[in-house]
């Protein structure tokens, strides 16, 4: 678990087991309250945040293979 401070708090990112082995290419995934916040391993200066629901309905859309184009 990664350890970053998110307007003011300290949170704990997690990330996918398949992740990268050399831990380069990561996203780390964190929750505060009603926010989720992401941060890529590689640049942890840019933390891409958005709420519980609009994330909710990406992984929705990710589970169901909508954006299996991208891999």
């Amino acid at each position: 678990m990664m350890k970053l401070v998110v307007n003011g708090a300290e949170l704990g990112f997690v990330k996918a087991t398949r992740s990268h082995i050399d831990g380069k290419e990561c996203l780390h995934v964190a929750a505060d309250g009603d926010n989720v916040h992401l941060v890529e391993s590689d640049n942890k200066a840019v933390i891409l945040s958005t709420t519980r629901v609009k994330f909710a309905a990406f992984v929705d859309g990710a589970r169901k293979g909508e954006f299996d184009f991208a891999c």
